[in-house]
């Protein structure tokens, strides 16, 4: 192969990056950046400042134009606008994950279902039991969740210590979980519905469905009718976040021309342009310039609209929404005795035996009884051992948790207040746990195999 061909390709491979370790940059980008926020977060708002924490996130914000006139605080903003682009993300992630990765495949499909299954029944079960009857009954969704991106994160610390594959299945299991999570907030944490608004909702989603079967494919049309779709799904009663996931489910998973003839074609292109290497003038050359186009053309023909807008999408999340969320959510005020009383609330027992406990027997029991029955299988070289580490660090639901508290206890300031502690603990105890399991486990599967190895 010439020098010139070979640089080429080696610069070409320096750039490429597999879909899965760009997801996992992000996320684990995503967990630094979420643990800073809540950090920030609960110092303002339990320091000498916390007048200037509580006018940021609950001063009202607008526009007026004549008559019209739009006006709601940062935290609405956040929560119900700037949110919706993470569930879009969500969306995108799940469609990927059905059409090409682990949800393709039955064996890995069967197991990862029923394990995120029994992570979210069983919490849902122990939170019920320490509030039946109570008005704070309507939290039982809050343990269910698992925040991915803090999960992924805390993974990354034991990561030697495991096999890639359980990173891949976690994600998976975080993946349904988030599925579920969705369902739960659109069936149960729906205020009253107004049914021609989420008619108009319905009928722009249809024809965003009936774009995607006709090839549109430019980003700027999804933009301008995802948010109506949006806006209508606001004003329908529905939580506006449902509206990210639908808009998503649209987006177009084929590439317009087969991978095989856009690399024929962009291989002839270079080709020409490698034989007067020395002449290539991008900027004086009209030719050059075009050839150049021409190649940024089929490789964007080649891809995916899915899988193109997932990456711009992955970095604005982690970097700037979800540390945002956790900014104007994550300022729970509390002294010592308040902290002691959250905890010991049913609400505050609720969550930290759902999250901690819950997932730890859903998911691992899921797993044993799936195994025994031979309902599914585990990817290779990934044992129960594993799957009992990650359903530990599963009940991390930082997230998700908080956001479905603010959903079921809106208006309820105790309980709220409450909820908002309780994720906090159980997060940092799930994250310890998990950790130290996988560590003592892997510690003594490296003293067994020195043992046996020939003196």
């Amino acid at each position: 192969m010439p020098n010139d061909s070979k640089n080429i390709l080696n610069r070409g491979l320096d750039y490429m990056h597999t879909p899965f370790s760009n997801f996992m940059r992000a996320q684990t980008t995503s967990s630094l950046f979420l643990l800073v926020s809540t950090i920030i977060a609960l110092w303002w708002a339990n320091s000498a400042y916390s007048a200037t924490y509580l006018n940021l996130v609950h001063t009202p914000i607008g526009i007026s134009l004549g008559n019209f006139e739009l006006q709601t605080s940062l935290k609405h903003i956040i929560n119900d606008g700037l949110m919706v682009i993470f569930f879009l993300l969500l969306g995108l992630e799940i469609k990927r994950e059905v059409l090409a990765g682990d949800l393709a495949e039955p064996k890995n499909r069967h197991m990862l279902i029923f394990c995120a299954i029994g992570g979210m029944v069983v919490p849902a079960g122990i939170y019920s039991l320490f509030n039946w009857g109570q008005d704070s009954l309507i939290g039982w969704g809050i343990p269910m969740a698992t925040d991915t991106a803090f999960a992924l994160g805390v993974l990354t610390i034991v990561r030697k210590h495991i096999p890639t594959s359980l990173l891949a299945f976690i994600v998976g299991l975080a993946i349904v979980d988030d599925v579920g999570a969705i369902l739960v907030i659109a069936v149960f944490y729906t205020q009253e519905i107004s049914v021609m608004y989420l008619s108009c909702a319905v009928v722009l989603f249809t024809f965003l469905v009936a774009a995607n079967y006709a090839g549109i494919r430019q980003p700027l049309f999804y933009i301008i009718i995802g948010l109506a779709t949006w806006w209508m799904m606001l004003q329908s009663g529905v939580h506006p976040t449902v509206a990210g996931v639908a808009i998503a489910l649209t987006a177009p998973a084929r590439s317009m021309l087969g991978s095989g003839r856009s690399l024929e074609k962009a291989k002839t292109t270079i080709t020409s342009m490698q034989k007067e290497i020395e002449k290539v003038d991008v900027l004086a050359s009209r030719q050059d310039h075009k050839q150049v186009l021409e190649i940024r053309d089929l490789a964007e023909n080649a891809g995916t609209p899915l899988r193109r807008w997932e990456d711009v999408l992955h970095l604005p999340v982690a970097l700037f929404i979800l540390p945002l969320f956790a900014l104007v959510n994550a300022g729970v005020v509390f002294n010592f005795s308040s902290f002691v009383e959250s905890l010991s609330d049913s609400v505050g027992l609720g969550i930290i035996s759902g999250l901690v406990v819950g997932k730890f027997i859903g998911i691992s029991g899921a797993c044993w009884l799936a195994l025994r029955y031979k309902i599914g299988c585990l990817p290779e070289g990934i044992n129960l051992q594993h799957v009992i580490g990650a359903s530990l660090i599963a009940g991390i639901g930082f997230t998700m948790s908080t956001f479905i508290a603010t959903l079921g206890f809106d208006g309820q300031a105790e309980h709220l207040h409450n909820a908002k502690t309780s994720v906090l603990v159980a997060s940092v105890l799930s994250a310890i746990l998990g950790v130290l399991y996988i560590r003592v486990v892997a510690s003594k599967k490296s003293n067994k195999s020195i043992n046996s190895t020939p003196k």
